[in-house]
């Protein structure tokens, strides 16, 4: 069973001549590279070692202990790959592996072999990643909410600081309060909350960081995107969470210093985008769109996403998908050489297409959706191949392992392509490329086991091509590729 592609990111390849290109893929835990001309390569984890139990000493005292029979070696730890950007040079990529919290920097040179430079573990899962204008640092958003900027290349001669002392324990705290005395509901309420977190105890000491790092701000929640931006030649981050916040804070060495926030959004936020106007479109658990201009902290437009949707799967009724109450932001994407973004729900097999330049004018409002690509399955990533220098083609990666409009039932068809590749025409629309699509087929035909990463060159992914499907191992690949729907909150959820 092939599994999906679920990150992809490309790069502009001149050493074949114009219009050459590269595309990058994550399957589970292994990379793999394609150029223009054809040429393949793939990297892949290596497996952590497995430590032997150690023999029980024959002259120790006291009866013998009763064998455990395993029924099979314990398994590796999976390093499946979350972000992959490419530096605007073409010549690194930098990649997160959710399990173990690293980011890894790989080079690549003229036939696109892929060879690690670093891997570098944070104290916090990475929830999105990004690089300054000049690709000389690393941003990274944790889901503790905190961003740290790291070197794309670790120096050399960089000096761990010596840890500080160890802080002296403080003695049991014990509230004055109790039951008996406390007689408002409200006061009653904190004292609960005040013995639940005492029960728990302390919070884990984060992991220590052995490498060059700077923590630059901090969020009360979980962070959700990052984006780098620039005006005037003044740099900018620009941060998300879940709690509804968009943040502008300066760039380094002053992102401390919050210049202001985009206030509008009633659920959670998951995607920022960049358009080519220099408009921050951004979108989550709302019905909507929303386009700012954001370094005066001012919405601009809000662009009906949800209806979107709801017209499209109601064109496709063999998809057997009812209504459609609320929508999940899974991607944003600005099309190259267009002021124009493509945009992924969760679970929809479909990109929506928004022309951002008509926000501006009220009595264009009618041209801002400009419609929606169906996909033969959910929608996961997407990238832009330079074809040409006027166009682009989009390649998108879709989970065919899931039935399209489903995140849990698994389709029975099989022989589904991971990928479908789209054009834009002079018109503006967007139409199936199927010479770029029959160009990425060896892409396509590479078996990865999404668990373990190893190539498999015999069409199945543990063998006979349905274990994992159905079972465990297919909730894992649905939580690996469907996890925006969780953001949102639970009513009656302790905030």
């Amino acid at each position: 069973m092939q599994f999906p592609y679920q990150c992809l990111a490309s790069r502009e390849a001149t050493e074949t001549g114009e219009g050459g290109w590269t595309l990058f893929g994550a399957c589970g835990s292994t990379l793999v590279a394609q150029s223009s001309s054809g040429g393949t390569s793939t990297w892949t984890k290596p497996d952590e070692p497995v430590a032997e139990p150690q023999p029980k000493d024959a002259d120790a005292e006291g009866p013998p202990e009763k064998k455990v029979k395993l029924s099979e070696p314990p398994k590796q730890k999976k390093a499946n790959f979350t972000n992959l950007i490419v530096t605007s040079d073409g010549r690194h990529i930098v990649a997160v592996t959710g399990e173990d919290k690293c980011i890894r920097v790989f080079d690549t040179n003229f036939e696109n072999q892929l060879r690690q430079l670093s891997e570098r573990p944070m104290s916090r899962r990475p929830c999105s990643i990004t690089l300054t204008s000049d690709d000389s640092t690393i941003l990274c958003a944790d889901k503790f909410g905190d961003v740290y900027s790291l070197p794309l290349i670790p120096r050399p001669d960089y000096v761990i600081p010596e840890a500080p002392a160890e802080p002296v324990q403080e003695e049991e705290w014990i509230p004055s309060a109790t039951v008996l005395t406390v007689h408002s509901g409200r006061n009653r309420k904190t004292l609960e909350d005040q013995l639940k977190q005492k029960k728990k105890g302390p919070a884990p000491p984060k992991d220590e960081m052995k490498f060059e790092h700077q923590l630059l701000l901090g969020h009360v929640s979980m962070l959700t995107d990052i984006v780098n931006a620039e005006v005037d030649a003044r740099h900018y981050i620009i941060t998300a969470d879940r709690d509804e916040h968009i943040r502008v804070s300066r760039g380094i060495p002053q992102a401390h210093i919050i210049e202001g926030f985009c206030f509008g959004h009633e659920a959670f936020i998951s995607k920022l985008c960049l358009s080519n106007s220099g408009r921050l479109v951004s979108g989550g658990g709302d019905p909507n769109l929303f386009v700012w201009d954001w370094p005066n902290h001012k919405l601009l437009k809000k662009l009906p996403l949800l209806d979107a949707v709801a017209e499209h799967l109601k064109s496709r009724p063999e998809l057997g998908v009812g209504e459609v109450s609320k929508v999940a932001v899974s991607g944003i994407w600005s099309v190259p050489n267009s002021d124009e973004v493509l945009v992924a729900c969760e679970g929809v097999p479909a990109l929506f297409s928004f022309k951002i330049d008509a926000t501006t004018n009220k009595s264009t409002h009618t041209t801002e959706y400009s419609g929606a690509m169906a996909l033969k399955g959910n929608a996961l990533d997407v990238t832009f191949l330079p074809t040409s220098p006027s166009s682009s083609s989009a390649v998108v990666s879709i989970d065919h392992v899931h039935k399209p409009g489903s995140t849990k039932e698994v389709r029975e068809e099989k022989d589904i392509h991971r990928l479908q590749c789209f054009s834009s025409k002079e018109n503006g629309i967007w139409h199936e490329d199927s010479h770029t699509a029959e160009m990425l087929k060896s892409f396509h035909d590479q078996v990865f086991d999404v668990e373990a990463g190893a190539s498999r060159g015999d069409g199945s992914a543990t063998g006979d091509g349905k274990a994992g499907l159905g079972s465990a191992d297919d909730k894992a690949l649905r939580d690996m590729l469907y996890s925006v729907e969780n953001l949102r909150k639970r009513p009656g959820a302790e905030e």
